[in-house]
Order: C-alpha cells, then sequence, then structure tokens
C-alpha cells in the first residue's frame, strides 16, 4: 500500500511538471502562429501510445514510457537550412525570428517559475502568514536522531544556516534536486566557554528526513526557571526562590523544559538530585514529591508565542511566492557550484526518479505534495536551463549562436549537437537511477 502511495503521488507530480512545462513552449508557439503538431505526456516510443486524439491540427496524446513529455513544432528536426525559404511552410518554427523563437523555447523554463510562484504563494494564502514567517537565528535546540547524527547537541544554538541569520524552518529539512552540503553555523557552551562551530550537515544525512517529520531534526528548546517554591522544604530551606535555573537533573544536564520533563518522567520512582544556579552560584538539592507525585515547586517556561493562521494579503503571498521559488533556484545552482568545485560528491548532491518519489512519503499530506510540486517545478526549469542541446537551455545556446552569426547554423551542427545531448543526458540519467537504487541498498 505504501508502494502505491508513494507511486501514485510521484506520477501525478511527474505529469503535472510535464504538461506545465509543455504547455509554456505550447502557448508561447501558438502566440506566434507556430504549428503544433504533436503534445504528448509521457513518451510515445515506437509510435505506441496509451491514449490520443486530434484537435485543430494538433495530436494529443500519452504515451507508454512515463520518461517526461514532449511537443512537436513543425519544422524542428527538419532541414533548417532551407527551412526559411519554404513559402508553404510559413508556420513552421524555424520560419519566424529568432528572437520569437527563443521566446518559445524559454516558454517551459518561465511557466514552470510561474507555477512555483503560484503554488508558495497559494499556500501562503491557505495557511495564513504563520506559514510565511521565518524562524530568527540563535534559538537552542533538542536534537532528535537525525539532529544526533548531523552533530549536533542539546542546548547547541543555531546563528546561521549556510551564513544567512534568517531561514525558513523546512530549508533545513526539505531535500531539493540539487543540494550541496548545509552548513550550520553554532554556538556551543562548554562550561563558561562559548565557542562557535561550523557544521556541514551532508545531503545524506538531510535524505533521512525525507519521510519524517522536521522535528526528527530538531525542536526548538523552550528556556525555563523556578517560578515559586510552595512545599519542598529542602528548596525552601536552601534559600531557593523565583528565577533561579536548574541545569541537570541527578547529575544529567537539562537546557530546556522539554528535557526537564522527560527527566521527571525517566526518575519518577528515584529521588530526584536538582543541580540549581542561585545568585551566580551553583548547588545541589535533593528535591521531594508529596503523596500525590508532585514536587513542591513550579516553573515558568518560556514558550514562544503560538503560531495561528492570520490572512495574508495577496501582495504579501506573491512576494512570499516569489522569494520561495527565488531560493529555491538559486540553491540549485549552489549545489551544482558545489559539484563543480569537488566540495560535494554529485552522488551525493544528485537524486534520481526514484530518490524524488520517495520524497513524498507514505502518506498523502497535501500540504507537503504541493510545496514538493513548487520545489520541483523550479528544479526543472533550472535544470532546462543548463546550455546542453537537447535541452531549452542548450537550445537558446544555439539560437544565440544564429543571432550573433546572423544565419542558421548548420542542419548537421544542429544534428550532431542534438545526439550529443541525448547521449550526455541518457548517461546521467542512468547514473542518478543507478545511485538511487545503490542507496536504497545501503539503507
Amino acid at each position: 500500500m505504501h508502494i502505491l502511495l508513494i507511486t501514485g503521488q510521484f506520477l501525478l507530480s511527474l505529469s503535472l511538471l510535464v504538461v506545465v512545462h509543455e504547455l509554456g513552449h505550447f502557448l508561447a508557439a501558438k502566440a506566434f502562429g507556430i504549428r503544433v503538431e504533436k503534445f504528448y505526456l509521457f513518451f510515445d516510443a515506437w509510435g505506441f501510445s496509451l491514449f490520443k486524439f486530434s484537435y485543430k491540427g494538433t495530436l494529443y496524446g500519452i504515451g507508454w514510457l512515463p520518461l517526461g513529455g514532449y511537443i512537436k513544432m513543425a519544422g524542428v528536426f527538419e532541414d533548417t537550412e532551407g527551412a526559411n525559404t519554404k513559402g508553404d511552410d510559413h508556420d513552421g518554427f524555424y520560419t519566424k525570428p529568432v528572437w520569437q523563437r527563443l521566446v518559445v523555447m524559454s516558454g517551459g523554463v518561465i511557466m514552470n517559475m510561474a507555477v512555483a510562484i503560484l503554488i508558495f504563494s497559494s499556500l501562503s494564502v491557505k495557511y495564513g502568514s504563520g506559514y510565511m514567517q521565518k524562524i530568527k537565528a540563535d534559538f537552542g535546540i533538542i536534537p532528535a536522531d537525525v539532529g544526533k547524527k548531523a552533530g549536533l547537541l542539546p542546548g547547541d544554538r543555531i546563528i546561521e544556516v549556510n551564513e544567512d541569520t534568517l531561514y525558513y524552518q523546512d530549508e533545513l529539512t526539505s531535500t531539493r534536486i540539487l543540494k550541496g552540503n548545509t552548513l550550520l553555523t553554532v554556538v556551543r557552551s562548554k562550561g563558561k566557554e562559548r565557542i562557535h562551530l561550523h557544521l556541514n550537515v551532508s545531503p545524506a544525512t538531510i535524505r533521512l528526513l525525507a519521510d519524517k517529520a522536521p522535528t526528527e531534526f530538531f525542536k526548538i528548546g523552550t528556556p525555563f526557571k523556578i517560578d515559586s517554591v510552595y512545599s519542598n522544604s529542602d528548596l525552601k530551606a536552601a534559600g531557593f526562590s523565583k528565577s533561579d535555573k536548574i541545569t541537570a537533573v541527578n547529575g544529567k544536564p537539562v537546557n530546556y523544559y522539554e528535557e526537564f520533563m522527560v527527566k521527571l518522567r525517566e526518575n519518577k520512582d528515584k529521588p530526584l538530585l536538582l543541580t540549581v544556579v542561585h545568585d551566580g552560584k551553583t548547588s545541589q538539592v535533593e528535591a521531594h514529591r508529596d503523596k500525590d507525585g508532585h514536587i513542591g515547586f513550579s516553573l515558568d517556561a518560556v514558550h514562544p508565542p503560538e503560531t495561528k493562521p492570520v490572512q495574508a494579503t495577496l501582495p504579501q503571498s506573491v512576494s512570499f511566492g516569489a522569494g520561495r521559488t527565488w531560493s529555491v533556484f538559486s540553491e540549485n545552482a549552489r549545489g551544482v557550484k558545489d559539484i563543480i568545485q569537488g566540495r560535494v560528491k554529485a552522488a551525493d548532491a544528485l537524486t534520481g526518479p526514484v530518490g524524488i518519489a520517495l520524497l513524498f512519503g507514505e502518506a498523502t499530506d497535501w500540504k507537503r505534495f504541493w510545496g514538493l510540486i513548487a520545489v520541483l517545478s523550479t528544479a526543472l526549469a533550472f535544470i532546462n536551463l543548463m546550455p546542453v542541446p537537447v535541452l531549452d537551455g542548450g537550445q537558446v545556446l544555439l539560437l544565440a549562436i544564429e543571432a550573433f552569426r546572423g544565419k542558421p547554423l548548420k542542419a548537421v551542427v544542429i544534428e550532431y549537437s542534438q545526439m550529443a545531448g541525448f547521449i550526455l543526458l541518457g548517461l546521467l540519467s542512468l547514473f542518478v537511477v543507478y545511485n538511487d537504487i545503490a542507496r536504497l541498498i545501503m539503507k
């Protein structure tokens, strides 16, 4: 059942992303009077389609090979040098000015970015301004299992993420298509000394969160202190009072209210020896429970204000959506840069279809689903901008060269560049699929 849910979400997301991308090319082509012969979701390899129909000169269909999709415009992959001279082919791709062809080839990327902005903006409208709020840096944390694997310790204070002091919590726990190491700047107390650390959280560690809640990385700790002592004779006799700080229970450090409550449960049948700071001096004193099991003092926990959905205005939502889209786009760019510079291994940073499918998790969470669609749509736009001839970025590069030369490139040049692009993309696809399967086997 879990496999079906993961597969279903992945195929739905892939279908949406492909249709959106190709629709960008389709609408731009139609706007400039270019005839679109085919519009296909997935590939109809060897001419086999699961479904197809014709409408106003365009064949629409669904292929059997779920590796993307495409549109076929009149004149594309034909003799480009002769295409401009064919009087009976006025609606062919190569009969149009270079600037129009540049717009058409950029249409898919533009549409992917626009849809990402729309989704992020819609999520902010749906979940209110609380969804849009960034976390202020310099807060203390309680790391969970994944956080501990990343090197975090209870009481650490995260002051920067990738040299940014303000960020969204999901930026720590979401996995991108291309992602370099996340750099956490941490302040850690060691006795009276405070030291600064830089922790590199590897993509492999972040991937452990793919089907888990963000709290599996860390929780934000709640500072606390003694509020009042009302029946515990030992604390009263020792002179402890309001605002004194408890730093340990039975010798085990506690930094936050949540940790203190865990220690109380763990020691419910044992004496409680508290380490308390009073007037700058540290002392140990035993705390007793009454017949009902209550300790004889109360605590004042400084809980952060509860986040309540507050309606976001349309300008706020659009601004937020554009900002989040650009953040994801730049994160992908940094990932590629880190791979090229050798700071990150390609095997760690690149995720293929199997890895992407696993990101959706084993349950349907529509907030997470649409957020991931927005991330993937942005990543698809970034990938298509790369100057590989078979991708949109490669086509734009060839058109830019044509504009510079003042005449079309030779058909054989385009043919061989397309072939090289297909081979390169095929090898990359095999690499990421192999990489995904190897990760699953090694789990």
